[in-house]
């Protein structure tokens, strides 16, 4: 009797999961978009046992050495980078294998403490509060950091041999032209990965920071005859580099210019950045293989994935329900918090104090806002009725959402617009710009201005703001109207792209 076909593989990337966790306290939009994916692909896979099955890789040992790593590794990683508080997700690693990502037993401890300190320091002075709550946020910054530097170190000296029939590692792909000859190499007696051609090494996440990820790529096709697959964000750095830094402007081009020819499948997170992608390769003469593929993206999403479980009790030092209007971001030139910081200005200048709701920025204080946060502080926070909660923890986040009257999300260019579609999930309307992706992230449900026009934002905001009654019944159509997309639809769409590049290479 023949042999029964070997299902052939996908392969996933995770590395740069690894490498964000080391260098950030909190997981950024890519970082929760990638984890939601991973927890579903594998049991989308499992349900169709002659398609290819779902594997996770990393080449943490050097550019050229593959390593098969368990789903409980990568839990592990995700629940101490979110610093989740349900159950453990190392629990259900062997016991030799149990590194030091766990959550640890003393975080509500901690967290009652963090609540109680930004409680009392908030309630000092602006420009005192301000200076001794961003010295803080450093130092646990620091302490992070190095806490989870020292954890993935001890994790990879105690874990032990992976499940039977997984190898640990791959032995490494001959280098490139140009590469030196000194590279680091893996024993002869490696096992080797169990690819065959015609497996999809599937990237999903960020890794325009590895040094020669074409380069990698190249040699997987060559070594092992695998397809790469990858999803695509936005090309921010390409389109608007006044927002970036000039050296990853250079090379996130880099990157784009050499990755996306390897790939034969490209797939994107919105139509925005597909069309995107495709006009910038006819303007550039980049050749791809076939046309950028958009995804449907899941609603479960962070916060809104979390509601049920996280605690209701809502945490001290939050401004009073009702009394304010949302907008969760990193600080950053793109997402537009000068254009709120005006319009709020001109509302205090046109309406009743008292009429006027605070203005709540949450998030984490980023890159080409120093004249701002100055100006902020120059003008006092305009009394008061703007408040910045930094670097808020997802309870805290999940009660700024249900004490809200609405969002907003003014930015100028996003790949997909998580904050808008997390509010109307969490039955929260959403006025947002009207720019790239953002009306695909909110639809019909959501109000939209043009982010270049104080005016138009001004008078969109204002309407809503003098209208509790139209309000109520927005918010009601919310909830009643909203429709949440599974991620099994994100990974089923990921998946249904692989099997037509399957066929689409295999031909008639």
């Amino acid at each position: 009797m023949p042999a029964e076909p070997v299902p052939r593989t996908i392969w996933v990337d995770v590395e740069d999961l690894f490498q964000y966790a080391l260098a950030n306290p909190r997981p950024s939009g890519i970082q929760r978009l990638v984890f939601e994916i991973l927890r579903v692909l594998p049991d989308r896979a499992a349900r169709q046992p002659d398609k290819p099955r779902v594997a996770f890789v990393r080449h943490d040992e050097g550019p050229d050495l593959l390593r098969e790593v368990p789903f409980a590794e990568i839990a592990a990683l995700f629940e101490s980078l979110s610093e989740g508080h349900g159950g453990n997700p190392a629990a259900a690693v062997p016991p030799r294998r149990q590194f030091a990502l766990r959550v640890r037993r003393d975080r509500p401890f901690l967290q009652r403490l963090r609540f109680g300190l930004i409680y009392r320091l908030q309630k000092l002075p602006p420009r005192t509060s301000e200076a001794l709550l961003q010295t803080a946020v450093l130092q646990m910054n620091v302490l992070r950091t190095g806490r989870r530097g020292l954890a993935l170190w001890r994790g990879r000296r105690q874990i032990g041999a992976l499940p039977s029939g997984v190898p640990p590692v791959a032995p490494p792909i001959p280098p490139s032209s140009g590469e030196q000859a000194g590279a680091a190499a893996m024993p002869a007696t490696a096992p080797s990965l169990p690819a065959r051609p015609g497996d999809v090494f599937l990237v999903l996440g960020a890794p325009w920071v590895h040094a020669d990820y074409a380069g990698l790529l190249r040699r997987l096709r060559q070594r092992h005859g695998l397809r790469p697959a990858l999803l695509l964000y936005d090309l921010i750095p390409l389109r608007r580099p006044e927002w970036c830094a000039r050296d990853l402007v250079r090379s996130f081009r880099h990157w784009v210019e050499t990755v996306l020819p390897e790939c034969p499948r490209l797939m994107a997170i919105s139509h925005a950045t597909a069309r995107d992608v495709e006009a910038y390769a006819a303007e550039t003469g980049l050749a791809l293989e076939a046309p950028v593929r958009p995804i449907p993206i899941g609603t479960g999403f962070g916060l809104a994935g979390q509601a049920d479980r996280l605690a209701s009790a809502r945490p001290r030092g939050l401004p009073r329900p009702g009394s304010y209007v949302l907008f969760v971001s990193t600080l950053e030139a793109r997402k537009n918090h000068a254009l709120l910081f005006r319009v709020w200005r001109r509302l205090l200048g046109e309406m009743p104090r008292e009429q006027v709701p605070t203005l709540v920025f949450a998030g984490r204080v980023g890159w080409l806002v120093a004249d701002l946060m100055q100006q902020l502080e120059n003008a006092d926070w305009l009394g008061g009725k703007i408040r910045l909660i930094r670097d808020p923890s997802d309870e805290e986040l999940l009660a700024l959402y249900r004490g809200c009257r609405f969002t907003l999300f003014p930015s100028l260019f996003e790949g997909w617009g998580l904050p808008v579609s997390e509010s109307l999930a969490l039955g929260r309307p959403c006025i947002a710009s009207d720019r790239t992706s953002l009306p695909e992230a909110g639809g019909a449900l959501a109000r939209y201005f043009d982010p270049d026009d104080l005016d138009d934002a001004c008078a969109k905001i204002r309407a809503v703001i003098e209208d509790p009654t139209g309000l109520e019944a927005w918010r009601e159509r919310v909830a009643r109207e909203f429709r949440h997309v599974p991620w099994s639809d994100s990974a089923d769409a990921i998946r249904d792209a692989m099997d037509r590049l399957e066929a689409e290479e295999e031909g008639p």
